[in-house]
């Protein structure tokens, strides 16, 4: 997959603030995943997206890896706790919908906030590749993905796919993508034109020059 589009971005404490940005998260359990026929146990993976008022997504913490259910479950919350994003898939295919199913319970009960956890079901009848390029295509294309130059897993993923060793990290950050909701035209220019008024007001401009940048961001 052509890198040209992604952008490399600083420390998301430095250069983001995330309370502007809706948060979305993914796990993939990788429970009796493919595990058995190629003789080794499937990476289970987290991806956390943050989306800002341009539809643009910043990847902010990534991980993949291969850990107990108990340690993983406990990776999870600790990730809702930190982010608490709006939605976090958890895979449910196959026997990863059990686990799913304990973890959301666990989460109502030790979890603080808001938590909405989705169990989330992967096309079966379409070829993962083709569901990958598809839905990160039109983002690195349009310069919006953005990714922590730290994460060396994902970089090796996107610039090697379809033909990299793994390709679990990706699927993971399409689909953040996609159980993200679709924004109505008139609704999200609201909600854009609203995001990008609390940023100014972030940055401590002067409210004349805030009133006249809302006022661009008007005839745009």
């Amino acid at each position: 997959m052509q890198d040209s589009g992604i952008v490399e971005f600083a420390d998301e404490r430095n250069e983001i603030e995330l309370r502007y940005l809706e948060i979305y998260a993914f796990a993939d359990l990788a429970a009796g995943k493919e595990a058995r026929s190629k003789k080794r146990t499937a990476r289970q993976v987290i991806t956390v997206g943050a989306r800002d008022w341009l539809d643009r997504w910043f990847f902010i913490y990534i991980w993949a890896g291969r850990e107990t259910a108990n340690d993983f479950k406990k990776k999870i919350l600790d990730v809702q706790e930190m982010y608490k994003p709006r939605i976090f898939g958890l895979e449910a295919n196959g026997m990863q919908v059990l686990f799913g199913s304990l973890i959301r319970e666990e989460a109502k009960l030790r979890c603080t906030g808001r938590v909405k956890m989705l169990p989330i079901y992967q096309p079966t009848n379409v070829d993962k590749n083709f569901r990958i390029r598809t839905g990160l295509q039109p983002v690195i294309e349009q310069g919006r993905l953005f990714i922590l130059p730290e994460l060396t897993d994902a970089w090796i993923e996107l610039r090697g796919f379809p033909t990299a060793a793994t390709k679990d990290i990706v699927d993971a950050m399409e689909t953040t993508i996609r159980i993200a909701p679709k924004r109505p035209i008139g609704k999200r220019n609201d909600i854009e034109k609203e995001q990008y008024a609390c940023y100014l007001r972030s940055t401590k401009l002067p409210a004349h020059l805030i009133e006249q940048r809302l006022a661009e961001f008007d005839t745009n």
